[in-house]
């Protein structure tokens, strides 16, 4: 749904409102922002990160132990140093908010000794100590809306921001909405969720959505723990056009809010009806990349996926994405690669097998 702009103002009244504006106390200041008024834009430099928290573990041993088979991509240790290296590649890329994906997991069959909160915290400490905090993600206790068992994937996405410009809280301090949502669409029978949650600018008030979104790994004819295979390109444009409906027209929390769509999209396609580019699409949204002026893409050589590979691979290719509703203004698409060494052991210079990805993006105030 289009978000509604506020009503022109007469030049006079806008002339008026800039006098007064010039001798405002502080308190009326804050209360320009209060709900039902129509608060300023503001840029915001938004980032995703996909940290192989839980997947990129030293050993063959700790990775059987942990998700029951070996690592692709073997990396340090994630709590004596790894997710405080995630932490300063974060701060570096100087992002609003981050939105990251693989930091733990619920067990499952095929993962039966991963856990989320060994994950969690280290880098929600790592965070705190950079000025960050960790928005909500009540992964615990909740149970499928359908079936009614308990999430066993999909857990490991939390959300983070500069604590000193946004919140998730309201002027009241109370808590913004935020919530899980199912994908039944999606792989095993033990549930998949999308992570949303409201947050608020503290400088304007502009309330706005964050969705945290890591869609289905499998590549087409691969078989699924439940025996499934399936054209697992349309279950992402499945995944991903019930993302969209829910948050922009079903759901009243969210569908008059501005929505930033971003993580691990798992696919560069962009074939019609079947590739997550093409349900952001068909309902109304862009890719940051495109968006971006040409000549404010940084770092566009590179895969967002880097496989553990040094030297790190260079492609046209990107599966880590950022949506905004078309027209948005994107002042700037950057990908951030690991390293630029030519050689050396990937423990040694890499913190993740992705690349984070950030774009700057407008954010315009709505009515509320």
């Amino acid at each position: 749904m289009r978000t509604p702009r506020p009503p022109a103002r007469p030049a006079a009244a806008l002339a008026a409102a800039a006098c007064a504006a010039a001798v405002l106390a502080p308190a009326a200041a804050a209360q320009a922002a209060a709900p039902g008024r129509h608060p300023r834009g503001f840029d915001l430099r938004i980032a995703t990160y996909n940290t192989c928290g839980h997947g990129c573990l030293p050993t063959e041993q700790e990775c059987v132990d942990t998700i029951g088979r070996d690592c692709a991509t073997k990396l340090a240790p994630w709590a004596d140093g790894r997710a405080a290296k995630v932490a300063d590649d974060i701060v570096r890329a100087r992002a609003g908010v981050v939105v990251t994906q693989e930091i733990g997991n619920n067990p499952t069959p095929t993962q039966p000794g991963v856990d989320v909160e060994s994950f969690r915290a280290p880098l929600t400490a790592a965070m705190r100590a950079r000025g960050y905090a960790e928005a909500p993600a009540d992964y615990a206790g909740t149970r499928n809306p359908w079936y009614g068992y308990p999430l066993k994937s999909g857990a490991g996405r939390f959300t983070y921001y500069d604590a000193r410009r946004f919140s998730d809280k309201d002027e009241r301090g109370r808590a913004l909405p935020h919530d899980l949502l199912w994908l039944p669409d999606s792989t095993e029978i033990y549930g998949k969720t999308m992570t949303w949650n409201v947050l608020r600018e503290r400088r304007t008030g502009t309330r706005f959505v964050v969705v945290d979104m890591h869609l289905e790994y499998r590549k087409n004819g691969a078989t699924d723990p439940n025996g499934w295979t399936k054209n697992w390109d349309q279950v992402r444009y499945a995944d991903a056009t019930r993302t969209v409906q829910y948050l922009t027209r079903d759901n009243a929390s969210t569908r008059r809010l501005p929505i930033v769509f971003a993580g691990d999209m798992n696919s560069a396609s962009k074939e019609d009806g079947a590739s997550a580019y093409d349900a952001f699409a068909d309902l109304g949204y862009a890719d940051s990349f495109e968006a971006a002026p040409a000549n404010r893409r940084a770092n566009a050589e590179y895969a967002s996926f880097n496989g553990g590979k040094i030297p790190l691979p260079k492609s046209e290719d990107k599966i880590d994405h950022i949506f905004v509703k078309a027209g948005t203004p994107v002042r700037q698409w950057t990908l951030v690669p690991q390293t630029n060494a030519r050689a050396g052991e990937p423990r040694d210079l890499l913190r993740s097998d992705h690349n984070l990805v950030n774009a700057t993006v407008r954010i315009e105030g709505a009515a509320r």
